[in-house]
């Protein structure tokens, strides 16, 4: 079934979903030019866009220091990247000497031999092994502990992948203690929390499933709430491009992953798992999703491919589709959920089922204009 996108040459969507995005950490909110990266002025305590020239003030140093301290740990701990990155064996060796405690130090090689692990980065792995050996000698230590420690990290075992968002999680809880007031945490966790969002999302747009699965459990690591830990547990837990990356990284199996198709996949096993907790107006919204990214009209990312969810674009949707009966389905469906569970639940259930049978057959908007131009030239 092709989109009869040509029946209705005056449905459309608004071309600010097709904005390019940066995906640099520093972007202004306000700016609607691209490459909108923010410049930091110590002097003067502002923050200034080098694109639309926006310009933010922060009078109180608190705020300041909460902003840098976002900025900071972001940078210094960004998930998925080496800690001693760029740095050969005698460089690492240095930053022991000079930088950081004997435990510090060997607390980040963990991270960083368990990530090159993860992606299978055997040259990255042999340059800290000899940086070990390296210290050993210098330092004259008994080197015993040092084979227990890689040995244990050569093992089989899942389990010693989650020594990288604890380490991560527990170095920004540091930063957080030692540079801010306690009832300036919560604040800035929460703010962690929302970059490690936007970091997961990326990353599954670039299809980079360590940084993903590493972002994910820093997040489970944060949030304290149980209700919105359990939400979060269950949204990673469906997703494709995680599921079994432990063993697979283990086992050596290597899977080629489409970011978009593995989105619609997620999108459609949460709209199974909403229904059965009787959760219509989130599992229509979710058969929504998949159905919309199907038709290249919404993605994960960048953030202005995130097409809202609400009557007027599902009605533009179901329209492109020439689908009333679905728009029918989900008005309902969405109607009923705050009064009456069952009757939502069983219209919900026919919205997602006619999703998952459309689905197949749609192309994306942007293939069905290619093939009505060829058609008319």
């Amino acid at each position: 079934m092709n989109n009869p996108q040509t029946k209705y040459p005056n449905t459309t969507i608004n071309d600010s979903f097709y904005s390019v995005w940066t995906d640099s950490r520093d972007w202004c909110y306000k700016c609607t030019k691209t490459n909108n990266k923010l410049e930091f002025d110590e002097k003067t305590k502002t923050t200034k866009c080098t694109q639309c020239g926006h310009t933010q003030t922060y009078p109180n140093p608190l705020d300041w220091t909460s902003l840098q301290t976002q900025k900071y740990i972001i940078n210094q701990y960004m998930p998925g990247k080496y800690f001693y990155t760029n740095l050969t064996a005698q460089e690492i060796f240095k930053t022991y000497l000079r930088e950081h405690t004997h435990i510090d130090w060997t607390t980040w090689l963990i991270h960083d031999y368990v990530l090159a692990k993860m992606k299978n980065d055997k040259p990255t792995q042999t340059k800290l092994k000899k940086t070990a050996k390296h210290i050993v000698k210098k330092m004259n230590y008994d080197p015993n502990p040092w084979k227990t420690l890689f040995k244990k990290m050569d093992e089989k075992n899942p389990e010693i992948f989650y020594q990288i968002p604890q380490i991560i999680y527990e170095a920004v809880e540091k930063k957080l203690k030692k540079t801010l007031p306690k009832k300036q945490h919560q604040f800035l966790l929460q703010s962690y929390i929302n970059d490690l969002n936007n970091i997961y999302d990326y990353n599954r747009w670039k299809g980079n499933q360590v940084t993903c699965w590493i972002a994910s459990e820093i997040i489970k690591l944060c949030v304290t709430d149980a209700e919105i830990k359990q939400y979060y547990i269950t949204c990673f837990n469906y997703d494709p491009m995680i599921e079994n990356l432990q063993t697979d990284i283990l086992t050596g199996k290597k899977r080629n992953l489409d970011s978009q198709e593995t989105y619609i996949q997620w999108e459609l096993r949460l709209a199974d798992h909403y229904l059965a907790e009787l959760r219509a107006f989130a599992a229509v919204q979710a058969a929504y999703n998949a159905l919309a990214s199907k038709l290249g009209l919404h993605a994960i990312w960048p953030p202005t491919k995130v097409i809202e969810f609400d009557i007027a674009t599902v009605q533009t949707v179901t329209q492109l589709i020439n689908d009333p009966e679905l728009f029918r389905l989900y008005d309902i469906a969405t109607d009923l959920d705050a009064v009456d569970d069952q009757k939502a639940h069983w219209y919900a259930k026919h919205f997602i089922k006619k999703v998952k049978e459309l689905i197949p057959h749609l192309i994306s908007i942007e293939q069905d204009q290619a093939k009505y131009a060829a058609y008319i030239t």
